[in-house]
């Protein structure tokens, strides 16, 4: 008598197996989906805390996305690789100012940070670093030291004279940054990093300073 034939125990194996990655693979979908989400809405918090803060009172804020053609319009959030401009209004819904972005490379890696600018005066009143790797204690001190953010009060940002950090010291006119002793480097890219960002953003708000008055 031939004996009946039986199934492979390899079946309920590979069975087991592929639900097992059709499992995994879902979870891993569904973390990164919600992982990206939690990231976005922190960096969005962080963001208008730091608009918050470079705009003293501003009371609502809207974000423009900077298209290639230099042209503006209304975004949604921080989605997208373009350019930002965060325009500030008050609790009257008057405009107040401008942040905007600004980065280089310093001496561990590259330095991201904000600025707020006054369209009408053009100048840099305020500056806060939002990303950097700088040196603990030297390089470091760009984000905290006192007189180093003073430099940030009433900076010539009207892209007539390069924003630059000169000797600690040895500052003599309103475009200058007064480095920190012993962070030369990190002080430097900070104005490189501004410098570049005016030349670049100053038109680009100007032609469009009227409708960024009204949030259009």
């Amino acid at each position: 008598m031939t004996p009946a034939p039986h199934k492979s125990s390899a079946v309920p194996m590979i069975r087991t197996l592929t639900v097992v990655s059709l499992l995994c693979g879902l979870l891993i979908v569904v973390t990164d989906v919600n992982t990206r989400a939690r990231i976005r809405h922190n960096r969005e918090t962080i963001m208008q805390e730091s608009v918050a803060q470079l705009l003293p009172g501003v009371h609502k804020q809207v974000i423009y996305d900077v298209e290639p053609s230099g042209e503006i319009k209304v975004a949604e959030g921080l989605q997208g690789d373009a350019k930002k401009i965060f325009a500030g209004y008050d609790d009257a819904g008057r405009f107040t100012g401008l942040v905007m972005e600004a980065s280089d490379r310093g001496y561990a890696d590259v330095i991201s940070a904000l600025y707020a600018y006054d369209p009408e005066k053009k100048i840099i009143t305020g500056f806060k670093v939002v990303d950097m790797r700088e040196t603990p204690g030297l390089g470091s001190k760009i984000q905290t030291d006192p007189e180093f953010l003073s430099n940030f009060n009433a900076l010539d940002g009207s892209g007539e004279h390069p924003i630059a950090a000169v000797k600690h010291g040895t500052k003599k006119n309103a475009w200058e940054i007064d480095a920190i002793s012993g962070a030369t480097i990190s002080s430097r890219a900070v104005g490189r990093a501004l410098d570049a960002s005016v030349k670049q953003m100053g038109p680009i708000v100007a032609r469009n300073l009227e409708r960024i008055r009204k949030g259009q």
